[in-house]
């Protein structure tokens, strides 16, 4: 594991031996952003299956397991039973934990509200 320290000494080393110009703030920012993301490691790869996608997209839009089984034609206990092995497949312990982690592997897109507009 790289600490953020060791991380801004190399990106400050770097960007004077480069002539970079990168303020001392500018470079802390980056190697905390880098010791974040060097030390997560590579985004696991997972692989849902349509029915599983869809238990997923039922989750996120607050369906219970009967409505998502009514809008793609299966059972309750079929969709139960998928959103259980998707939630082992994310590593998720609830639906909500689940949607998370979707989104964070980029599973699943989040509509941008904009802020601060006229009312």
């Amino acid at each position: 594991m790289i600490s953020a320290n060791t991380l801004r000494r190399q990106v400050i080393t770097a960007a004077e031996k480069h002539d970079l110009p990168l303020s001392i703030r500018q470079a802390e920012a980056l190697a905390n952003y880098l010791a974040v993301h060097v030390n997560r490691g590579p985004a696991p790869t997972v692989r849902l299956t349509d029915v599983q996608y869809a238990a997923l997209v039922g989750l996120a839009s607050g369906e219970d397991a009967a409505e998502t089984g009514r809008r793609i034609c299966r059972s309750e206990n079929t969709i139960k039973t998928h959103r259980r092995t998707l939630y082992r497949a994310l590593g998720a312990r609830s639906g909500a934990h689940a949607v998370a982690i979707a989104i964070d592997l980029g599973l699943l897109r989040t509509a941008r509200r904009q802020l601060g507009g006229a009312a």
